[in-house]
């Protein structure tokens, strides 16, 4: 992203943004101290939450939020550099070509479903699917932004599956209720395997546990109260023994199924 320039406002510095201060813009947005200039048709055409925010622009002589510097709309609880990369979907210069990382795709993500940008949120997601992104955080930022669950199924299964417990700061960043959930899970499925259980548990096993009955299941998860619920048919599938504990102290319906 380009650099900006600057002009005083008030007693405050307020920076004119030097690449989406556009002077064929018609509205103005504050973000942080910073304005750009852009076209209110991308807003009003994609998203519902603007069509709201910005009217009609107003008739000469009179004066709107969002018609000057001096009188911009403010975007509150938005951050320059992801506004930033999210005005870059409507402005990119190489058209259809989309050349972004996982830190821009995310943020696009996150305003696109902050002000329900639908086809933008659609575009985010297809193209983060085609990242490489850790099962962490994949996790995170999917139930951050009420993204479709069953396009996590390969991230849970490898949290599930792997040698190393969730440790405390994941399970920080996971939530309390979907560490819980992993931790769970991790539980039936060493149960389920032999030699799963302990740390010197056999990880082809679990390996080949998932790969066969794990993942087709997840991919049906958006159709399970929670994770826990999803594997404990795994383990009714297998047809165990040794049958754990009933599950109910964490089956809670997916945020993504609440909306």
């Amino acid at each position: 992203m380009n650099s900006t320039t600057g002009t005083n406002q008030n007693s405050e510095r307020v920076v004119r943004h030097a690449e989406y201060y556009i002077h064929g813009g018609d509205v103005i947005f504050r973000v942080e101290n910073t304005l750009f200039r852009v076209h209110r048709y991308f807003f009003t055409r994609d998203s519902a939450f603007f069509r709201d925010k910005l009217p009609h622009p107003p008739p000469p002589g009179e004066f709107t939020k969002g018609s000057s510097d001096s009188n911009p709309l403010v975007l509150e609880d938005t951050h320059k550099v992801d506004f930033e990369r999210f005005l870059w979907v409507f402005y990119n210069p190489k058209y259809s070509l989309y050349d972004g990382n996982v830190e821009e795709w995310t943020s696009i993500l996150k305003l696109s479903h902050q002000w329900d940008f639908i086809e933008v949120k659609t575009l985010a997601l297809r193209e983060l699917e085609q990242l490489e992104i850790p099962p962490l955080r994949k996790i995170v930022i999917y139930h951050s932004y009420a993204v479709d669950r069953s396009l996590l199924q390969a991230a849970y299964a490898a949290l599930t599956i792997r040698e190393e417990p969730i440790t405390i700061e994941e399970g920080r960043e996971l939530g309390l209720e979907t560490a819980l959930q992993l931790a769970r899970a991790r539980e039936i499925v060493r149960a389920s395997v032999p030699g799963g259980k302990g740390a010197g548990g056999n990880q082809n096993s679990l390996a080949n546990a998932a790969g066969i009955e794990l993942e087709a299941l997840i991919r049906d998860y958006s159709n399970y109260r929670s994770l826990v619920v999803l594997l404990a048919v795994v383990q009714s599938r297998k047809s165990l023994s040794d049958v754990s504990p009933p599950l109910v102290a964490v089956t809670t319906t997916p945020r993504s199924a609440r909306r």
